[in-house]
């Protein structure tokens, strides 16, 4: 998946203590984002390879990882949960995170079928409180004194994201410059046309397929019942469809002095 500024890879073996160094809890990451889960490299790698989780390292225009994106399914009807991760402060405020999570909302919503993506968020947070209020993401609940930090509990936000307001979000606006990526289709469109004319001449042509007994049948049948309608006198058609067959004559009438 590959933006403007950033590209989404699959970890590769070298990548699991990097996405664990960025989410290790206290540092800057898991600080902002209130995650304060502890997994290392192993637990990390474990996590993905179950499905229980899944992460895309982001690297910069040059192949540098500099952080992590994450989805997990939620609920029943093609729910996603997502949060992310810049490692260094420096890189922070620059645009990556933000292209990092709008290439895997899209994603997830052209390529896997989502329905529904959610994003929980540190009440604390301005940085990432004022990215998603530049997004159509709406705010749906308050989870009160879900966070820790500074000796004090914080609330956290959580806004969802449904499939239609997702696409109406990729029409840039004056208001909305975030939301505006949009991934292009794995396979062109011409392509996809093209597959299908291929496989209509291949039928047409060969008739090489397993329905072609069940075709032959019903080609025979038609064309006996063609043959049959042509053979029978009187087969034109009527009114509404209706077969006219003509009267039968009247017999004539006996010659006089007949015995």
């Amino acid at each position: 998946m590959q933006g403007r500024l950033v590209t989404l890879e699959w970890p590769g073996d070298d990548d699991w203590a990097a996405i664990a160094s960025w989410l290790r809890p206290g540092s800057p990451a898991a600080v902002l984002s209130g995650d304060w889960e502890l997994l290392g490299a192993a637990e990390v790698e474990q996590a993905n390879r179950s499905g229980r989780v899944h992460h895309l390292v982001i690297r910069t225009k040059d192949g540098e990882g500099i952080g992590t994106v994450s989805y997990q399914r939620s609920g029943r009807i093609g729910g996603f949960t997502v949060g992310g991760a810049i490692g260094s402060p420096e890189l922070w405020r620059r645009g990556y995170g933000a292209e990092a999570v709008v290439l895997l909302v899209d994603y997830l919503f052209h390529q896997l079928d989502a329905h529904r993506v959610q994003v929980t968020t540190a009440g604390y947070n301005k940085g990432i409180i004022r990215l998603m209020t530049k997004t159509r993401f709406v705010v749906e609940g308050i989870l009160r004194d879900h966070c820790y930090l500074d000796g004090a509990y914080h609330d956290s936000i959580v806004w969802g994201l449904l499939r239609d307001e997702h696409y109406a979000s990729l029409k840039p606006s004056a208001d909305n410059r975030v939301l505006a990526v949009g991934l292009a289709d794995f396979v062109d469109e011409d392509d996809k046309t093209q597959a299908r004319a291929i496989l209509a001449e291949h039928l047409t042509t060969t008739r090489r397929t397993a329905l072609a007994g069940f075709l032959d049948d019903e080609t025979t049948r038609h064309d006996e019942t063609t043959r049959h309608d042509e053979a029978t006198p009187g087969s034109a058609g009527g009114p509404h469809g209706t077969v006219l067959t003509p009267e039968p004559a009247p017999a004539a009438a006996p010659a006089r002095g007949a015995a």
